[in-house]
């Protein structure tokens, strides 16, 4: 796996949804350096971070690795400044149920 190219892929995601890298490290825990090294390439990230950042994002993980399935990669747009972890984590959580749905589409699509 190339870390440079999934660094600049995970700092597209965070810029195209306007995120700073401190309200993303907050989201999943992280020093905010530890973002900045990762979107550089300077360090790896775990399975379960990549897993955070897709349902952050909502995109697969293999879009994220390998930039596959781009087709299913949502926009996200807020509207306020104050987003919390809490909201974050929300937002992951409603972005895992939209991924399942593009997943079952594609299934019925595919009959």
């Amino acid at each position: 796996m190339d870390l440079i190219e999934i660094g600049k892929r995970i700092k597209a995601l965070r810029v195209e949804s306007g995120l700073t890298q401190s309200k993303v490290a907050e989201y999943l825990s992280l020093d905010q350096s530890m973002i900045a090294k990762v979107e550089k390439g300077e360090r790896n990230i775990s399975s379960d971070v990549i897993e955070k950042l897709a349902a952050l994002f909502c995109c697969k993980e293999d879009y994220i690795l390998f930039r596959e399935n781009p087709e299913q990669n949502c926009i996200i747009s807020f509207r306020t400044n104050n987003l919390t972890s809490e909201d974050l984590k929300s937002l992951a959580r409603i972005n895992k149920i939209v991924l399942n749905q593009f997943e079952m589409d594609k299934m019925l699509e595919d009959k």
